[in-house]
């Protein structure tokens, strides 16, 4: 009974990507504690990192709304979606776009087109090779730092596309 639930709860969540893969297939694009600082102690990433070139589309993880959109610090061009999962309020963020097609307040389709990825904030002038979507799952719209107000994106997904290509 589980099994058919989970799977059932599976089939309303679609990857943002039309083909989805960790950026350079490093764990250190994932989420946890899998950067270093400088000293060489344990730093956080937040979310995962995607590998997608600029004006790559960008898809609505889950039916919702908008709940912001701005272009600010090191995210750059930023979309965040409310969205419904197993009775809990999660958010999709999504970071350095190119574009944003939708507005906050506006309701979602799953799997809608709702961005261009691209190369804002930090991300600005990576080489092709290390462009990418930065992509997290929050409790909060608004998150702390580090990796407060975050889940693994592998919560709501069921997997990594760590090594392998998925498609959306």
């Amino acid at each position: 009974m589980a099994s058919s639930y989970l799977e059932e709860l599976m089939a309303t969540i679609f990857w943002p990507l039309q083909s989805n893969i960790i950026r350079q297939n490093s764990v250190s694009n994932t989420f946890g504690m899998v950067r270093k600082y400088a000293s060489g102690a344990p730093k956080p990433h937040q979310g995962w990192d995607f590998s997608a070139t600029v004006q790559t589309p960008v898809f609505s993880i889950a039916e919702g709304s908008v709940a912001f959109v701005r272009d600010k610090g090191d995210y750059g061009l930023q979309l965040c979606l409310e969205f419904d999962f197993d009775g809990t309020t999660l958010y999709a963020f999504y970071a350095h776009l190119y574009k944003v097609h939708v507005a906050e307040g506006d309701s979602i389709q799953a799997n809608q087109l709702v961005a261009a990825s691209g190369e804002s904030g930090n991300a600005q002038g990576m080489a092709v090779a290390d462009q990418h979507l930065h992509f997290e799952i929050r409790t909060k719209a608004y998150a702390g730092l580090g990796l407060a107000d975050r889940l693994s994106p592998a919560h709501v997904f069921g997997r990594c596309p760590l090594h392998q290509v998925i498609a959306g």
